[in-house]
């Protein structure tokens, strides 16, 4: 089936302001998340803060492991200054397109599905639907008898399930329909809305919901269930993308830091704190007081309850996620960026019981500080490459073995990458002279001709 819609059709659909609100709690950075707090605190009176408490606090949320080498923050060749991070990420600022690019390097595919991928990447706009039909992509991009349009559509497919759900679609129906059948968490009425999507399209933007109740044999209030959960989707799931801004400064969400031989994890309690229902309000409610009182204590309630439960959500599934980050890389926690080690986010949403979208949601943005500078939580993921032994090495380790070795060299006789290609495979690492050169340039260092010294 064909999918399209007109831009006077696409405005008549929206997301829910307290829905919208929840997707983007989970996007906010630190700033931003402290800025929304104090706004609501401004605005709704039934809101209020916990006891002040330290900046970081443990709140029953350690988590130790115990005989671990005591030289840990000894290892200064390993050390990244917290300015040099702080500098490197303000000048950062990630596209729609950046953020795909990334989940595509940690996905488990082949490099002619990765190479399919990016394509698909190139030819999605900022609100996350592709600019052309998938056979007219297939025409451009595809030369070769060894791909075909099948596979092109099965990736195209995949990449729909990344994070934000429902780029790389045709359009705002097909978007819709794949954030309906990707949300695990609704059962009631789901079948149905998909069938009014995939059916009757034309008739829901026009709101034509009689017509659609006599052909699906629904009830009104079905309808209007329907209805609500169709407008809790986002219609253009690129758009967190457009607005975004260079941040001005960094500040962590996690602490990750080492106490008396034991790993500990706390929660930056200052930027987002413990908030509460205030009960005075609550019980006002109670008394004799007017309609449009209680009218007013109650729509607060219901905000205050939702804005509440969204919070805590993001704050625990940031820390589970932070935690699961630290069992898998304790390698990099004990010895620095060499012995990072290659993890996607499936492995991480697997662990921690969540889809991939909301952990790629929940890393993106988040810093978390640890004895050797604040680090973005994007930074623990990364691609394998394997070794003769069957071993598998994070890019970002060879990345950093190779500077180690280019900054240990003669400089009046300068490894050539060939050489450089040696060295790692003695060290158990096999890879080719090219991929050592696109590290290297990745460091942005020059090649051994223009770091030769006289």
């Amino acid at each position: 089936m064909k999918f399209s819609l007109s831009s006077k059709q696409a405005s008549k659909l929206s997301i829910t302001p307290q829905l919208q609100n929840a997707i983007k709690l989970l996007q906010f950075s630190a700033i931003e998340i402290n800025q929304e707090i104090q706004n609501i605190f401004e605005t709704n009176p039934l809101i209020e803060k916990e006891d002040d408490c330290d900046d970081y606090q443990e709140d029953n949320c350690e988590l130790h492991y115990a005989h671990y080498p005591d030289n840990f923050l000894a290892r200064s060749d390993n050390m990244i200054s917290t300015s040099e991070i702080i500098e490197k990420t303000s000048q950062s600022e990630e596209s729609l397109k950046d953020h795909l690019l990334w989940q595509i390097q940690l996905l488990n595919i082949s490099e002619k599905d990765k190479f399919l991928a990016k394509s698909l990447a190139d030819y999605t706009n900022d609100d996350g639907y592709l600019i052309k039909e998938i056979y007219e992509i297939f025409d451009e991009i595809c030369d070769s008898s060894e791909i075909t349009v099948d596979e092109l559509i099965a990736v195209q497919h995949l990449m729909q399930n990344l994070d934000p759900v429902g780029t790389c679609t045709s359009g705002i129906q097909e978007s819709l329909l794949v954030q309906l059948q990707n949300d695990k968490k609704i059962n009631d009425l789901k079948d149905k809305a998909c069938i009014i999507l995939n059916e009757f399209f034309e008739e829901y933007v026009s709101k034509e919901f009689i017509k659609i109740q006599k052909n699906l044999n629904i009830s009104s209030d079905d309808m209007k269930k329907i209805d609500n959960l169709i407008k809790s989707q986002n219609p253009r799931p690129g758009s967190n993308f457009l607005t975004t801004k260079k941040s001005e400064y960094i500040i962590p969400d996690i602490k990750i830091s080492k106490e008396n031989s034991n790993w500990i994890i706390k929660p930056n309690k200052l930027i987002s704190p413990d908030i509460k229902i205030n009960e005075n309000y609550v019980e006002i409610s109670k008394n004799n007081i007017s309609e449009d009182d209680k009218e007013y204590i109650k729509n607060n309630l219901q905000e205050a309850k939702l804005f509440i439960k969204n919070i805590k959500y993001r704050n625990e599934t940031l820390l589970e996620i932070s935690k699961s980050i630290l069992k898998k890389q304790i390698d990099f926690f004990n010895n620095g960026i060499e012995d990072i080690k290659p993890m996607t986010l499936k492995e991480i949403a697997e662990i921690v019981n969540v889809h991939e979208s909301t952990v790629s949601r929940l890393t993106n943005g988040k810093y978390i500080e640890t004895p050797y500078g604040i680090f973005e939580l994007k930074f623990f993921f990364s691609s394998s490459l394997g070794n003769k032994y069957g071993n598998s090495f994070s890019s970002k380790s060879i990345t950093e073995k190779i500077k180690k070795i280019i900054n240990s060299e003669n400089k009046s006789k300068p490894y050539s990458d060939e050489k450089i290609a040696s060295i790692l495979l003695d060290q158990g690492i096999n890879v080719a002279r090219r991929t050592v050169a696109k590290y290297r340039e990745s460091l942005k260092l020059e090649s051994s001709s223009r770091r030769k010294t006289k």
